[in-house]
């Protein structure tokens, strides 16, 4: 099963991009920075994502990661699970 999102990141502001519940996460999207509720480009890990896919493999359970970037953003969150 898999679900896609397209997270909308303001400029300048954390905003939540992944919430964990142990599926696999893959991410595409332009340049950004990951990392914690405080993300910022000082701090986060920078993504240049473009047209590659990121691949964060099995994300846990109430994990959650957040995305910052310094101008107006989207990314997008492929979300999915084998049986």
């Amino acid at each position: 099963m898999a679900t896609i999102q397209t997270i909308t990141i303001p400029a300048n502001t954390p905003t939540i991009l992944v919430e964990g519940d142990g599926r696999r996460v893959l991410l595409q999207g332009g340049l950004y920075f990951i990392g914690g509720s405080d993300v910022d480009s000082d701090n986060g890990i920078f993504i240049s994502g473009g047209h590659e896919i990121l691949d964060l493999g099995n994300v846990a359970f109430g994990e959650t990661i957040y995305a910052y970037s310094n101008d107006d953003n989207a990314v997008t969150v492929f979300y999915y699970t084998t049986v």
